[in-house]
């Protein structure tokens, strides 16, 4: 199970620790061909590059997660996306200035073990399983212009959702 210590709050892309918690992340920025799923998922022709921005966060001095993003380089080249250090106002905020609002996202979410470099990145124990949560987001228009890619440590995370209904329908 984990921890019961406070735990790190998470909304809309941005996260920071709770009250006492100590974060920080590393982050790298590169120029890639894609995997074949980010490729796919961007609707990429065979051969365009991304830029991918890689994370790893750390709380307490320990690797929390790993959050990569992939970005068509054609659409963020010369952009703030492009330098490895913080983006204070968001990706999603530069895309938009970009001319590219990321209106709509489709979320995945898939447990599985990790890839050896997933366990190096995450310096994970053996027998680790992770949540991984894959992130297309698009315009208005239905083009996609991000995908994200969170690994989360099955020994380091609890995932919860709250709802609420919308409007009161008897017959659900």
């Amino acid at each position: 199970m984990p921890s019961a210590r406070s735990p790190l709050r998470c909304s809309a892309g941005t996260w920071r620790p709770a009250e006492g918690r100590e974060s920080r992340q590393v982050i790298e920025v590169a120029i890639v061909e894609p995997p074949e799923d980010v490729a796919k998922r961007l609707r990429l022709e065979p051969g365009e590059l991304v830029a991918v921005r890689k994370r790893v966060r750390y709380l307490d001095g320990e690797p929390f997660n790993i959050n990569d993003s992939y970005f068509p380089l054609s659409i963020v080249r010369d952009s703030e996306i492009m330098r490895p250090e913080d983006i204070a106002r968001g990706a999603n905020e530069v895309l938009a200035e970009l001319g590219y609002r990321q209106d709509r996202a489709l979320d995945e979410l898939y447990i599985r073990m990790p890839t050896p470099e997933q366990v190096h990145r995450l310096d994970l124990g053996p027998g680790t399983p992770v949540g991984v949560h894959v992130l297309t987001g698009f315009t208005a228009e239905g083009q996609p212009v991000r995908v994200a890619v969170t690994v989360l440590p099955g020994d380091r995370h609890v995932i919860s959702y709250e709802r609420q209904r919308e409007a009161p329908n008897e017959d659900a």
